[in-house]
């Protein structure tokens, strides 16, 4: 039985180095272009990582919120360049300026593997083992994060180790995914869940989220904020109803993005449906997988990078069909789960279908049961959730056994 179950896992790690092969093509355009003087469009999205930090080390925030000024910054470096927006609330500017003392390449690359040393240390602090770790680590939604100079590792590290850790940490928890309001989006149907399944938690993600805000306030003034509301929300809100810029509205994967030829008005019915439907599922889970999963279908601005944490919740389903067993359709649908964010890239239509993917993981999670509880109340010690380990089973009282009441 024990062999059987190797073989398994060894075709399914062959598996996973194959779904490699697509993200290894774009890498290798990637250094195509930084070897033959496209540096800029090389950087991709990690060009405003770098140009945020910069700018606002220089005193500079407030030509992140214009357009015309910050567009002109950069393509004074780089020369022609997509359109480039500023996309991030004012907290993110705080990581971005810790390493934006580098030149653009290194401030990028020291991030993401700052971020992807964040992301295996938690996931091993809550318990998981390194196989685990280092499949998610190396999964196409983590390669196509660091190829396109994203935040994907960062934030899965605050949602999926804070969720994770809720029952073992609840503290450290709940301050791990309050930090992850630098991207709000993918939080919707955190708040509820929290406030219902660990309050202790709840409140440690509010002080984490308003620490935060407090400290880019300080930082770089209210000009910052006033930027964010006045410049940035509706710059992405637009992104959403005009589909433009298309460099920014092509890439979405989402509900609404699925939902968008019926009419923006529809999409937006369809996707506020959705939306709330996930806060509410997510409310009454006590499990991790189903929430990272609704995180993504609640979001209206999902991209393929984003999937990071769904990938996170598929290896932690296989780990849990490895031990109990395959439904029917379970090995193609996790397939599709896993291979998606590297082969959406080359093949942009499969981008409507995410939607249902994303639904029928959530269905599988849901009908299999939980793969991790996310309760962080108390569990007496005996109790199998308990990290004390099971307590000896006391034997009768008229039992003769050594050790046992009835005896001296």
């Amino acid at each position: 039985m024990q062999g059987k179950s190797q073989t398994r896992r060894g075709r399914i790690v062959l598996l996973a180095v194959l779904c490699l092969m697509p993200s290894l093509f774009e890498a290798y355009a990637v250094i195509w272009g930084q070897r033959h003087g496209m540096t800029g469009k090389a950087l991709r999205d990690g060009l405003d990582f770098w140009a945020g930090g910069y700018l606002a080390l220089h005193g500079q925030v407030a030509m992140l919120f214009d357009p015309v000024a910050y567009d002109g910054f950069l393509r004074g470096i780089y020369g022609r360049l997509p359109v480039h927006l500023w996309s991030y609330p004012p907290n993110y500017l705080l990581v971005a300026a810790a390493f934006d003392r580098l030149a653009p390449w290194h401030a990028v690359l020291a991030f993401d593997a700052a971020s992807l040393l964040l992301l295996l240390g938690v996931l091993r602090l809550a318990g998981l083992s390194w196989w685990l770790v280092i499949a998610v680590a190396f999964s196409p939604a983590s390669l196509e994060n660091l190829l396109e100079g994203q935040n994907a590792a960062l934030i899965t590290a605050l949602i999926g180790g804070g969720l994770l850790l809720l029952p073992v940490r609840p503290r450290l928890g709940g301050l791990l995914v309050g930090l992850a309001s630098i991207k709000p989006q993918l939080g919707v149907v955190l708040p509820l869940f929290l406030l219902r399944r660990a309050p202790l938690a709840f409140l440690y993600a509010g002080l984490a989220a308003v620490a935060l805000a407090a400290a880019s306030l300080a930082a770089f003034g209210p000009v910052a904020w006033a930027g964010f509301w006045h410049v940035t929300r509706p710059a992405m809100d637009a992104v959403l109803l005009t589909g433009k810029p298309p460099e920014f509205a092509g890439g979405l994967i989402s509900v609404f993005a699925a939902a968008r030829p019926l009419g923006v008005h529809a999409a937006l019915l369809i996707q506020g449906a959705v939306t709330l439907a996930a806060i509410l599922l997510a409310a009454n889970r006590r499990d991790v997988v189903p929430v990272l999963i609704l995180a993504a279908l609640a979001s209206p601005y999902l991209h393929d990078y984003d999937l990071l944490g769904v990938s996170l919740g598929v290896a932690l389903l296989i780990r849990d069909r490895l031990a109990r067993g395959f439904a029917p359709g379970e090995p193609v649908l996790f397939f599709l789960g896993w291979f998606g964010p590297g082969l959406l890239p080359w093949s942009p239509w499969l981008a409507h279908a995410t939607p249902a993917v994303l639904v029928l993981l959530l269905a599988s999670s849901i009908r299999r049961g939980p793969v991790t509880t996310c309760d962080s109340s108390q569990v007496p010690p005996g109790s199998p959730a308990s990290s004390a380990g099971l307590l000896p089973i006391p034997a009768p009282r008229a039992s003769t056994a050594p050790g046992s009441p009835g005896t001296e």
